[in-house]
């Protein structure tokens, strides 16, 4: 593990940029999102692999020509969940302000956002902002905030249901604060808040009351996948 060695200036263009080749990259995807939805971290299975045909065997001498770009979707190094003809990632303004947010595939406009909570401290290195992918299920979605701020979301934007991992199961964030993206198994969500009491925890998906939670000994810090 090599630590980054960048001054604030380079992190500030890095986060950017990675902001904006992911939306353009994924816009082809998007448009064609009736045959292959991509709802979660690295995709429908979360193995990185894209059912989708068809796709050109090589790209242009000058490559893809983008559809369209978008500058106002705040800092961050979140991945975006794309579903039917909406795109859903979380990002933040400042540190006080992290969000969930659904794009329109056609032309990136936004169609709504939310506040869920403020920004996670980091351990030692401090590069934060907002970090998980949403997690779409069916008409929710599910979003984990770098500070432990966890929410069911409607796809209309509506919150069902809000937790915080450390607040409510004494969780202890990771390096990068919280990372993780929610998993869905049937009616149950797993997360891990990390710590000594609630390690892992598995929630009900539809309101958020604790089915079981499991230490682990040691009581790891959460971490990434």
């Amino acid at each position: 593990f090599c630590e980054p060695r960048l001054n604030i200036k380079q992190r500030c263009k890095m986060k950017m940029r990675i902001v904006f080749i992911v939306l353009i990259g994924f816009v082809g995807l998007s448009l064609a999102a009736s045959a292959a939805d991509w709802p979660q971290w690295r995709g429908p299975q979360r193995d990185g692999v894209s059912q989708e045909t068809g796709l050109l065997p090589e790209w242009p001498k000058e490559g893809p020509k983008p559809a369209w770009q978008v500058k106002d979707v705040g800092d961050g190094y979140s991945t975006p969940a794309v579903v039917g003809d909406r795109i859903y990632l979380l990002g933040n303004k400042g540190m006080d302000d992290e969000f969930v947010e659904a794009l329109d595939a056609k032309d990136g406009s936004q169609v709504w956002s939310k506040h869920i909570g403020k920004v996670g401290p980091n351990q030692r290195v401090n590069y934060p902002g907002a970090r998980s992918t949403p997690t779409v299920d069916g008409d929710v979605l599910y979003a984990l905030g770098s500070d432990g701020d966890l929410a069911c979301l409607t796809t209309a934007g509506e919150v069902r249901w809000a937790k915080n991992l450390r607040g409510d199961f004494g969780g202890n964030p990771g390096y990068w604060a919280y990372a993780e993206s929610p998993l869905i198994d049937g009616d149950v969500l797993v997360c891990t808040p990390g710590g000594k009491t609630a390690t892992i925890v598995a929630l009900n998906k539809k309101t958020g009351d604790l089915i079981w939670k499991c230490p682990v000994p040691g009581g790891d810090d959460a971490a990434y996948a």
